[in-house]
């Protein structure tokens, strides 16, 4: 305890915000130290001067300012790591970690950015897990909802909280999950490498987990028998595992008539298939197949491709990159010119390849619905994997046709049935409740 004080100070001797402040509290001297990026310092020092006028002595004073007293050097270099303030006697024989007055490095709650939620409360997911959590309490007053803890990571330790519903989700799938939260031994720096633990799937575009940063699609989760996961700065809930339904179904349609939610899912699914077949149709039936078409609807595709001299796959292709590379620039850009690439992008561009003969009419208005179709579907991220799956099919009906369109939705539709998060098949639409058998 004697060289405490030393090794604080040589432990943080590069870190140029951690401060070391003297103070003489009733004729003695205590050392407060944390990092002044973190820590409020006048604030907690009035604090602490509060609470010493308070105690008739030194040691009464660090029983009155924590409960964690005479920690040893590794648990005190964490606490200053984690924002803690340490208050250390002349020569080391008592000292505590205090939970200061920090720093406000939040953001308040928002209204969701990547989500519009329609006829539904407007709050939002931050960046603080007990923020996260509490949103969920705040809606679901129940006993059932467990909360479980972990650190993950080696240089950069994580707080990871997990959410269930005693007596919905699985016993055997909340075991697993905490058993693999368990094993992770590296950092986790995104979801990705969240991923890595809960399963392989080398070159699939589908994630284990289904991302929301809004609370009432968190909570229909946890009812419906699923895990909620929330990873320290990360403005997300992840509900594990993530099903093919989450793409269609979304809380919010509830608000709505029965007959008008089926509608809507409906509409989903309409999208997400004419987002996979489009492209592949219009490739089909210009080179490939043009047979099909009655003879005046031949005669105007024909006219609409006259002087192209490119073939449709090529064009197809062109086209539909073109508006993938659009639609990520749209994302990171800032707001204040996004709408204008957009429309320097979408109209004026579009329009220069139709007069320039580069490109037919026809195929325009194909990849508009594309974009269009693609956007309905729930989560960003299944917007992003439906639009990769297409390409297969696209090559396929540039060689088989009609033929090549219906076996690429059969090996789509295989390779989805063949994911899976711990034996739970990712083409599932029900999971079963605990002690549920049938």
């Amino acid at each position: 305890m004697e060289n405490m004080m030393m090794e604080l100070s040589s432990k943080f001797a590069d870190h140029d915000d951690f401060f070391v402040e003297e103070e003489l509290i009733d004729q003695t001297t205590i050392y407060l130290m944390g990092f002044k990026t973190l820590i409020d310092f006048a604030k907690s020092n009035l604090y602490i001067r509060q609470m010493a006028a308070s105690s008739a002595s030194v040691g009464e004073l660090f029983t009155n300012l924590s409960d964690q007293l005479d920690m040893d050097i590794e648990q005190i270099v964490n606490a200053v790591l984690e924002g803690k303030l340490i208050v250390l006697s002349q020569g080391g024989r008592q000292n505590a970690i205090v939970d200061p007055i920090s720093i406000n490095l939040t953001r308040s709650i928002e209204e969701p950015k990547n989500e519009s939620p329609i006829q539904a409360s407007m709050d939002a997911f931050v960046e603080e897990i007990h923020v996260n959590v509490g949103l969920i309490r705040k809606r679901l007053k129940t006993a059932r909802l467990s909360h479980c803890t972990f650190q993950v990571g080696e240089l950069e330790k994580r707080n990871l909280s997990m959410l269930y519903i005693n007596g919905r989700a699985s016993s055997d799938l909340i075991e697993k999950v905490n058993q693999q939260l368990k094993e992770i031994d590296t950092d986790i720096e995104s979801i990705d490498d969240l991923n890595k633990y809960f399963g392989v799937r080398r070159g699939s575009p589908v994630s284990h987990f289904f991302p929301t940063e809004v609370p009432i699609q968190a909570i229909h989760a946890l009812k419906k028998n699923r895990i909620v996961l929330f990873l320290d700065n990360y403005p997300f809930a992840l509900v594990f595992p993530h099903l093919l339904p989450d793409m269609f179904s979304i809380v919010n349609d509830r608000n709505f008539p029965y007959v008008l939610s089926v509608m809507l899912r409906v509409l989903r699914v309409v999208g997400a298939i004419l987002t996979l077949i489009l492209p592949a149709l219009y490739v089909a039936l210009v080179s490939v197949n043009p047979e099909i078409f009655k003879f005046d609807l031949a005669l105007f595709v024909a006219k609409s491709r006259e002087g192209i001299p490119v073939p449709a796959l090529l064009e197809t292709i062109i086209m539909v990159v073109l508006i993938d590379l659009i639609l990520e620039a749209i994302v990171r850009l800032p707001k204040s010119i996004g709408p204008t690439i957009s429309m320097v992008g979408g109209v004026i561009l579009g329009q220069a390849m139709v007069e320039a003969k580069l490109v037919s009419t026809l195929l325009v208005i194909v990849i508009t619905a594309i974009v269009i179709s693609s956007s309905v579907v729930a989560g960003i991220q299944n917007s992003l994997y439906i639009r990769l799956l297409k390409y297969p099919i696209l090559i396929l009906a540039s060689i088989f046709g009609i033929l090549g369109i219906f076996t690429g939705l059969a090996l789509t539709g295989i390779y989805l049935a063949s994911l899976t998060s711990f034996n739970i098949p990712y083409t599932t639409f029900r999971l079963k409740r605990e002690g549920d058998t049938k």
